[in-house]
């Protein structure tokens, strides 16, 4: 689902925004030090909080969310996976923002461990577990699972009721194979 193509297109944006952000604060800076050097008070205490305001603006409205989600695709890269397979539930149809990108919530009910002892011990210790109102001992959420789709990956993602074979990173998933 990630490829270097994503990498590329974010990186264009950072280097984009910079082009946009450096000539505008230098342009500021220099009148701010002509408005200092010539003695014009009013300009140096118009020019100081412009730019001052820019500077913030440009930091935190166009290159901090690229920046996160710069991290954000080296972590999916780069960072450890592990696999998950499992019946698609639903899909959220709402993105919401998580860890630097826009995000869909997935709902996955995982495919039966074998290792777990069968169907009948793993609901009498489900039910076990709801009634006393406890996590599980083995650390799983129980019958489902919450991942995030990056939205900008939803096409091609299986529907709900689907059986998938998914790489994820964290809760984020990576990649998706057809189980």
């Amino acid at each position: 689902m990630y490829s270097q193509k994503d990498m590329d297109q974010i990186n264009g944006r950072i280097r984009g925004n910079l082009l946009v952000l450096g000539p505008v604060m230098a342009v500021l800076l220099a009148g701010y030090i002509y408005a200092l050097k010539a003695g014009v008070q009013w300009l140096a205490m118009v020019i100081g909080p412009l730019m001052f305001v820019a500077a913030c603006y440009g930091f935190l409205a166009w290159l901090w969310p690229n920046l996160r989600y710069k991290r954000f695709l080296n972590d999916m890269a780069q960072g450890l996976t592990r696999e998950l397979e499992g019946t698609v539930l639903d899909i959220a149809e709402v993105p919401e923002l998580q860890d630097g990108a826009m995000v869909l919530t997935v709902r996955l009910r995982p495919a039966e461990d074998p290792n777990r002892g069968g169907e009948a011990a793993h609901t009498s210790a489900l039910a076990e577990r709801l009634r006393l109102e406890q996590p599980a001992a083995d650390g799983s959420d129980g019958d489902v699972r919450i991942l995030y789709l990056n939205a900008s990956k939803r096409e091609g993602f299986p529907g709900p009721g689907a059986r998938v074979s998914l790489l994820c990173s964290g809760r984020h998933i990576r990649q998706v194979n057809a189980a």
